[in-house]
């Protein structure tokens, strides 16, 4: 009779480490573990969280076979139409976000980022067409030669964003996303927490919900935001603050995108404050809750226990079967 395999997680150097080895190694329990400390930070019963959750699923099932609807789902759907591209409107791959990354690192610049307007002004839509066709070749680019400038560079990472099949964060998620600035009941002018005690809850719900997050979304949106933030710290000179930038971004980064007009309008507000307050905190976000490394430690702790209960049974076994055969 085969032997039970029981996981065992080799020795981490860091919290990253820790999380990607029960990623890896136990992938359904590392699910259940941050679906559960969500369900804490949201003060919600599973079955509510589950029902959100399933609402969603039964929404993108009922709308899968149906026209585009908002302006992001019709432009990829036309661009599906009209070239091959390997990057834009393509499923998200580690090569296309090599490609993004170098918009992200020389938007990040300091020039740059104070750039005017950045992602609010519209940039050479001739310049944004080659820009995209050399990033389609999957060649460094030099961003340096003064070619293209920090518009076209930020209207073309917003466009690759748009084209995804699906929003970054993910549909999945998208209404538990929705739910977060209702954490806060009461004085703040942009929904969010003064209170320090539902400001841990709300940081601590986004951090799981990018946790469950595919690992290629979870890596792009980390140099993501952590660009928006820094662009946000210089709205002194950019004038785009982080509910600007939530405004630009929220579409790209959130809305379902088979969402009609009406619900967009509806819940455009709720998107732009989720988005910005991703924004205001993204230094923080990636940080892994204390609770859930406790939790997954604890597992492993059982898993080696278990394992060396298994490992002294065989030894016994074999032991014992061992004295009857030279008796």
């Amino acid at each position: 009779m085969a032997q039970r395999k029981v996981p065992r997680c080799p020795i981490p150097v860091t919290a990253v480490e820790e999380i990607e080895n029960m990623r890896s190694l136990a992938c359904s329990r590392f699910n259940e573990l941050c679906l559960m400390h969500l369900t804490f930070a949201l003060e919600l019963g599973s079955k509510e969280l589950n029902m959100l959750l399933n609402e969603r699923r039964g929404d993108l099932q009922a709308k899968k076979t149906s026209k585009p609807t908002t302006p992001f789902c019709r432009r990829k759907h036309q661009r599906r139409h009209s070239s091959k591209s390997v990057i834009f409107g393509a499923p998200l791959t580690q090569e296309g976000i090599s490609q993004i990354f170098q918009l992200i690192q020389y938007l990040g610049r300091d020039h740059n980022i104070r750039e005017l307007g950045l992602f609010r002004k519209s940039g050479h839509h001739t310049r944004q067409k080659e820009l995209m066709i050399l990033l389609d070749e999957s060649v460094p680019v030099d961003l340096d030669s003064g070619q293209f400038s920090a518009h076209d560079c930020a209207c073309v990472l917003k466009k690759f964003l748009g084209e995804l099949s699906e929003p970054l964060l993910t549909e999945n998620h998208y209404p538990i996303h929705c739910q977060i600035p209702a954490l806060q009941k009461g004085d703040s002018s942009n929904g969010y927490a003064q209170s320090p005690k539902i400001l841990v809850r709300q940081i601590k719900a986004v951090q799981l919900l990018f946790l469950l997050l595919p690992p290629e979304n979870y890596r792009l949106l980390k140099d993501l935001l952590l660009l928006l933030q820094r662009v946000s710290e210089e709205q002194q000179d950019n004038k785009m603050d982080a509910e600007n930038i939530g405004t630009m971004f929220a579409p790209h980064l959130l809305c379902p995108r088979r969402m009609t007009a009406t619900e967009l309008h509806k819940n455009a507000h709720n998107m732009t404050k989720a988005v910005a307050f991703m924004i205001r905190h993204a230094s923080c976000l990636f940080d892994v809750p204390a609770e859930l490394l406790r939790d997954i430690r604890a597992f492993w702790t059982r898993q080696e226990e278990e394992a060396a209960k298994l490992t002294a049974a065989r030894s016994s076994a074999g032991s014992s079967n061992k004295y009857r055969s030279t008796g």
